[in-house]
């Protein structure tokens, strides 16, 4: 299943009323649940893993550390090009790279605008929380 079918699928099941869902594709199963009663305050703890640690150093360039332990992906599939590249001008709330943890990619977004200057893990590395992951001037 292509990665953006299954963010779309997601995006709307969060929006909807449902509770639960299945979909099984050939060799395929996904299941996806959620607690309709769930606070605000979950909610919002959730979105802060998609939230890179920033550091920001005295050169005017900010360091972007891991939000979580999991796997570091660039792109959205094997088969698709980069989210980034270095020199690459950025905007906040842009997809920076999938971190996948426990099988749940979780696309970490840009906390500011400016240029990616540097990569410090490989595709498919495996990253710990804190771990510096890109620059950004």
């Amino acid at each position: 299943m292509d990665m953006r079918v299954l963010r779309r699928i997601i995006k709307e099941f969060e929006k909807s009323s449902l509770s639960k869902l299945e979909i099984t594709e050939k060799d395929l199963n996904i299941k996806l649940e959620k607690d309709l009663h769930q606070n605000k305050d979950q909610v919002k703890i959730m979105e802060s893993y998609n939230q890179p640690l920033v550091q920001e150093t005295k050169d005017d360039y900010y360091v972007l550390e891991s939000p979580l332990v999991g796997t570091f992906y660039e792109a959205s599939s094997p088969d698709a090009a980069p989210f980034v590249r270095l020199n690459q001008r950025v905007e906040k709330g842009e997809v920076l790279f999938i971190i996948e943890a426990m099988k749940v990619m979780n696309e970490i977004k840009s906390p500011i605008s400016g240029v990616i200057k540097k990569i410090h893990v490989l595709d498919g590395q495996s990253v710990e929380f804190a771990q510096k992951i890109m620059e950004i001037e």
